[in-house]
């Protein structure tokens, strides 16, 4: 009965040392994963451009699309939207938290400009301070006084949806 005994003792240390294992690397997965998330690189969505940008018909879809294919090569990120989104995508005005649920990101990562206020000089401003680009196909010739920044191309990614295939001309 001993070797029965310690093949049962080895059994059982065997068993919590992969529970351990298995402990230590759940939790060594997640602070990678917040850690890898942390250091992903920002990016500015001009996310009133970007609704349009398949077949040129608002759509909140359009702008989760492009933000998934963002957060798909490592980017995080930000989008600003006209206070008139929720009309222009349904039937009421809609804030940062529902924005975001929708386009799968967290609440401070949609930005809904003030009524009367457009998005525009917000987008510029915010990607001036990430020091990042703006994911647009607008020109900002408006802002250009303004923010003389939006005259180099290389501020900008811009792109379209042809055929439900995303392309971004990085």
């Amino acid at each position: 009965m001993t070797q029965l005994d310690d093949l049962f003792s080895i059994s059982l240390e065997a068993a919590l040392v992969l529970l351990g294992i298995a402990f230590f690397g759940r939790l060594l997965f997640r602070w990678w994963s917040r850690w890898r998330e942390g250091r992903a690189p920002w990016i500015a969505v001009d996310g009133s451009n970007v609704l349009y940008w398949q077949d040129e018909i608002p759509s909140l879809q359009t702008v989760r699309h492009v933000v998934d294919a963002l957060k798909r090569r490592g980017m995080r990120p930000v989008v600003w939207l006209d206070a008139n989104v929720g009309y222009l995508v349904g039937d009421r005005y809609l804030g940062p938290v529902p924005l975001a649920k929708s386009l799968g990101l967290s609440a401070r990562q949609v930005i809904v400009a003030p009524k009367g206020t457009p998005a525009d000089p917000l987008v510029i401003e915010g990607a001036r301070l990430l020091e990042k680009r703006i994911v647009s196909n607008d020109r900002f010739r408006d802002w250009q006084d303004q923010y003389p920044e939006v005259r180099q191309a290389m501020r900008f990614l811009r792109g379209s949806i042809e055929n439900g295939a995303l392309r971004l001309d990085v």
